[in-house]
Order: C-alpha cells, then structure tokens, then sequence
C-alpha cells in the first residue's frame, strides 16, 4: 500500500477545518432562526451581502460580518414542484409551491411557500418565518404577510 501524498492530506486536513469552520458559522444562523432572527453576512472587503449566509466571498474575502434582515419582503418568482426530490418526497405532499423572496438590500432567498389560499402572485408581501420539523429540525418558510 503506497503512502498518501502529502497535498492530498494537506487538502483533505484544511476541507475538514472548513467544514468544522462552516458547521460551527452556520450554527449562529440556526440560532437565530431560533430567536426568530433571519441573519445575513456581508464581506468587508468588498461590500457583497449573501442571503443564506457565506463563509468566504466570491472576491476571496474571509472576513464576513452578520447581520439581522427584516423577515418580510416580496415574491420575486415561483414555481410548483410536481416531483419532489427523493428525501423531500418523502416528508412533502406535492404538488407544493417554492418561491424565492426578494428582501431589502436585493437579498434573494428560496423556500417552500405555506399558508396560500390562492395563487401566489410575484410582488406580493411575503415574510418568512421559523418552524420546528416532527423531526425537531428548524426549517423556515415562506408565507403570505
């Protein structure tokens, strides 16, 4: 059996550091769903915002800041999903509606739409909110303001 190459145990070792990094930075965003907070990062270095949260900045800036977003805005655009995805399917009657919403700042984040009593219209006032799964998981949705 041949010894593994050095770079190649470099790089898995720092994959691993990321992962724990991005685990452990993805934590405070959990935490505030839990508060009832939706939180957003923005890069130091180049002023980027990122709705869900990044760790690293396309620019190549590490250096992120969090900060809270208003939960509500407008449907920038949906879809119905008529077949779901395998873990998805199991846990999700479809038909089911998915719409991204626009928040300030031009933030844009995807969720599954709850709580319709007619068609969902783009531009409509929308706001997301935190649930707990059966599974106790927290997951978040987006319904009608």
């Amino acid at each position: 059996m041949s010894e593994p190459q050095l770079g190649l145990v470099q790089e898995l070792s720092s994959d691993v550091k990321h992962r724990q990094r991005m685990t452990a930075e993805f934590r405070k965003f959990i935490d505030g769903l839990k508060e009832g907070k939706f939180l957003a990062t923005e890069c130091k270095s180049c002023g980027k915002k990122f709705m869900p949260p990044r760790f690293t900045c396309p620019c190549g800036g590490k250096d992120l800041e969090w900060f809270e977003v208003n939960p509500e805005g407008t449907l920038y655009t949906w879809s119905i999903v008529h077949f779901a995805p395998e873990g998805i399917a199991k846990k999700t009657n479809v038909p089911y509606a998915v719409g991204v919403i626009e928040f300030e700042d031009n933030l844009l984040l995807t969720g599954h739409i709850k709580g319709l009593t007619s068609k969902p219209k783009v531009g409509m006032k929308v706001k997301i909110e935190p649930q707990e799964l059966d599974t106790g998981d927290l997951a978040y949705f987006i319904k009608p303001a």
